[in-house]
């Protein structure tokens, strides 16, 4: 048994891309890219995840790693639909989508091996848990926000917290021949270069956004996006506490009474938007 809390897969619709908003984060051009060049990244990564865990599924024996990863898939599934109709909205806005979905899958298609593609979902799961922890954590910060982004991200955060750990459990779970110090040098140097990719990619995917809204790069935008990054919202220098975290021999993902409530507290942000009762729904069967 585990202390993993309860994955409910939520069925919900937000109708981003019929809606856009090129500012939608405080009617901040900037704040805004910089999340959307992340989120450009997610349907290719969500697909890439369920991809990865699914060879080892009728290996696994434990129950509890079993249902994890039923909710598990049906939330990224819901994440891959509502992410797709936010790049839709984002190509509404005249943003190179489909360059940047490029980008992504050959950064995605360098992981070799089943091991090594579990290792890269860990190290993704890892970037948007401790993102999720950040927004959960600081519910004011999306006061301002458009109220269909504002929705969507509440959603996604509390899932992301909500399944931190299942990657991380089939990654425990898969037979290796290698020694514990190999295995844990190879994590540490893949998450390594990970973070440090999608970090950097997310920044170029934010610039080409911001350019293609008519507005230059220029010194004082970069140094606004420094101030940004790092100091509030703090969107990078937030996450360093929690990826920091799963360079522990041994670490097993989310979980814990920090996490526990947040989940607490996601849920009822959700209840207060008026979606959650409707929304849960049962894990779908294991992907064959």
């Amino acid at each position: 048994m585990t202390d993993t809390p309860d994955i409910i897969p939520r069925d919900i619709r937000f109708g981003i891309a019929a809606r856009p908003d090129r500012a939608w984060f405080d009617g901040d051009l900037l704040k805004s890219a910089l999340v959307d060049g992340f989120a450009v990244m997610l349907p290719e990564g969500e697909r890439f995840f369920i991809r990865s865990l699914k060879p080892f599924v009728h290996d696994l024996k434990d129950a509890e790693v079993l249902k994890g990863i039923q909710g598990y898939a049906l939330q990224e599934a819901f994440h891959t639909r509502e992410h797709e109709s936010y790049n839709d909205g984002l190509r509404a806005l005249g943003y190179d989508v489909d360059g940047m979905e490029a980008t992504t899958k050959r950064m995605l298609s360098a992981a070799q091996g089943p091991r090594s593609r579990v290792v890269v979902t860990c190290a993704i799961e890892q970037i948007t848990y401790s993102m999720s922890r950040s927004l959960l954590g600081r519910p004011k910060l999306l006061k301002g926000v458009n109220p269909d982004y504002r929705r969507l991200w509440t959603w996604h955060a509390l899932e992301e917290v909500e399944h931190a750990a299942v990657a991380f459990q089939v990654l425990h779970a898969i037979p290796s021949r290698l020694p514990l110090w190999k295995r844990y040098v190879g994590r540490i140097v893949t998450f390594g270069t990970v973070v440090g990719a999608v970090c950097t990619l997310a920044v170029r995917n934010a610039f080409s956004m911001i350019r293609a809204s008519g507005q230059e790069v220029t010194l004082g935008v970069r140094l606004r996006f420094l101030w940004i990054i790092l100091v509030y919202p703090g969107f990078i220098s937030r996450l360093i506490g929690a990826c920091l975290l799963s360079l522990r021999p041994g670490y097993r993902g989310g979980g814990g009474a920090k996490d526990a409530r947040l989940i607490e507290s996601g849920r009822r942000l959700l209840a207060e938007e008026g979606l959650a009762p409707a929304a849960a729904q049962a894990p779908a069967p294991v992907p064959a």
